[in-house]
């Protein structure tokens, strides 16, 4: 493996001439990427993971259908992201499906700290895989995160640059705690993705009219999507959908598609290409937070970026993310435990 640095930016490498500006920032954002995708290792452990839970699920309904979903599917999860699973096509006796679940996960010995939330928006069942540690979460009769994995797949093609800086920007609010809707009322990855593909929208329609084009452009859109989301957007007169061109739109609009039951709308608002009428946003109740923790990012990058290269030492990236030792824990256990695979 590539030799880096030190223990908390261990995606620089060390021969490598950084140098200072904007370039070094995009190369740095190539090597964090670079180092913090799953390696063929992680890959092959999470699949047999997914194949060990279909085992289960077949075991209670023969005939089901699972589909992977989620940033398992397209790509863009961090070591420790779970695994997202719809379960559809069950036919079986009773109709509670969640416990029947649960029950046969617990028969079996294949997973701890089982969780079922059967209040959520899509119901669903939340466990460790005890084998490979890797968190699951199962929902059934759901096809939305099928297609919406299958759009961001779509919209990879058409921004090779997109997945480098959902994957920096989720690093960053996973280390904020701003990730999880439930717990903190941040952003989910979903949400970030789209906020992402919004911005990459509005980005080329801006640039496309000037013929400037840099190879060496991630530090510069890192930074343009700190400044756009943490000071220039208007989180209570704009919401974000992909169906504008510079992705955005008045949110009078929007409220009006979203119908009665969402009048009371939450400050960051995001319309699902894949159920228009449902808001992406409305659980973030943490999004102003978001706002501010992008904002001082954007403070403190542009900065770093700005500064004469002598005046550079090391990483401008560890300004706004780390790798914890604990992550590098599981990755080393990982790749020792599941060589063979």
């Amino acid at each position: 493996s590539m030799s880096t640095t030190n223990d908390q930016q261990p995606w620089m490498l060390t021969n490598y001439e950084y140098g200072g500006g904007v370039n070094a920032l995009h190369d740095e954002i190539e090597h964090f990427y670079n180092y913090i995708v799953s390696t063929p290792t992680e890959y092959l452990m999470r699949l047999e993971a997914v194949k060990r839970i279909e085992t289960v699920v077949k075991s209670v309904w023969a005939n089901a259908s699972i589909q992977v979903f989620g940033s398992f599917c397209t790509g863009l999860n961090l070591p420790i992201s779970d695994i997202d699973i719809a379960v559809n096509d069950f036919y079986g006796q009773g109709d509670e499906p969640l416990l029947d679940l649960k029950n046969a996960l617990i028969a079996r010995g294949v997973a701890d700290n089982i969780n079922v939330l059967d209040k959520a928006r899509v119901p669903v069942v939340k466990f460790t895989e005890r084998i490979s540690q890797v968190k699951f979460d199962i929902s059934f009769n759901t096809t939305s995160g099928v297609q919406a994995a299958n759009m961001v797949k779509k919209y990879i093609d058409q921004f090779p640059d997109l997945p480098k800086l959902v994957i920096v920007l989720k690093q960053f609010l996973m280390l904020q705690g701003l990730n999880e809707v439930y717990s903190s009322g941040g952003i989910s990855s979903y949400a970030l993705t789209l906020m992402c593909i919004g911005f990459l929208q509005k980005h080329t329609l801006e640039t496309t009219t000037t013929s400037y084009k840099s190879h060496k452009k991630l530090g510069q859109l890192l930074v343009k999507f700190l400044d756009y989301y943490g000071r220039k957007f208007d989180y209570f007169k704009y919401g974000i959908t992909l169906h504008s061109d510079d992705g955005c739109v008045e949110k009078a609009v929007l409220l009006r598609k979203f119908g009665a039951d969402n009048w009371l709308s939450s400050v960051l608002t995001i319309e699902d290409p894949i159920t228009p009428s449902n808001d992406i946003g409305r659980s973030s109740y943490g999004a102003l937070y978001v706002k501010q923790c992008f904002h001082m990012a954007f403070a403190k990058l542009s900065k770093l970026v700005d500064l004469d290269t002598s005046m550079v030492h090391g990483s401008m990236l560890a300004a706004l993310v780390t790798v914890p030792q604990w992550v590098i824990n599981y990755r080393d256990w990982v790749h020792y435990s599941f060589q063979h695979l």
